[in-house]
């Protein structure tokens, strides 16, 4: 009897699975049927649409200008291009300050590098260019005009990286100036 009623719940598990695989997939069906037909709710918004007459400042605030923005610093409303030029001027220069007496010494030890470079650049090539002189005499100053010609290059890339540097922490050009001329760019 057992073995019966086990028998009689295996047959009805077999053919109740095939019915209710047949009503899920028949859901299926009906569900993507009924999304593809569906209407999708949109709202196409254009400027026409958004009327700033109709924004309405929050209780308690006064409207301000569109060119008016409000500096912390000064709790005031400001111009943007005071904005920037207090903010560039104050907090970048404060927080570069430290740096101050180093940038103006490194700039001070490449200008000078680079003006005794550019004089003895100037010699030799006198010298080079003296008909009066000795062929020997000569040809040593051109590979001494050779070598001071590469280290004016060499000095010249350090006085580069010095004003990068500078650009990028921001600092003032007066802390480097005055800007010395260079051979391999004009000064800005």
């Amino acid at each position: 009897m057992g073995r019966c009623i086990c028998n009689a719940a295996v047959a009805v598990l077999l053919t109740a699975a095939p019915a209710a695989a047949q009503s899920l997939g028949d859901l299926a069906r009906q569900e993507e049927a009924r999304r593809a037909s569906a209407q999708k709710a949109v709202k196409m918004l254009s400027n026409v649409d958004l009327d700033p007459a109709a924004i309405v400042a929050p209780a308690g605030t006064a409207p301000v200008e569109a060119s008016c923005y409000i500096s912390k610093s000064k709790g005031q409303c400001v111009s943007a291009e005071e904005m920037v030029s207090n903010s560039v001027a104050g907090s970048l220069t404060r927080e570069n300050a430290p740096y101050e007496e180093r940038f103006r010494r490194d700039a001070e030890s490449i200008r000078t590098q680079i003006e005794k470079t550019q004089a003895s650049i100037a010699t030799l090539e006198a010298v080079v260019a003296d008909e009066g002189r000795s062929p020997s005499d000569r040809k040593g100053a051109e590979k001494a005009l050779a070598g001071a010609r590469q280290s004016l290059a060499g000095v010249e890339r350090q006085w580069e990286k010095l004003e990068k540097a500078a650009d990028n922490q921001r600092v003032p050009r007066k802390w480097i100036e005055p800007i010395p001329t260079l051979t391999t760019k004009t000064p800005q």
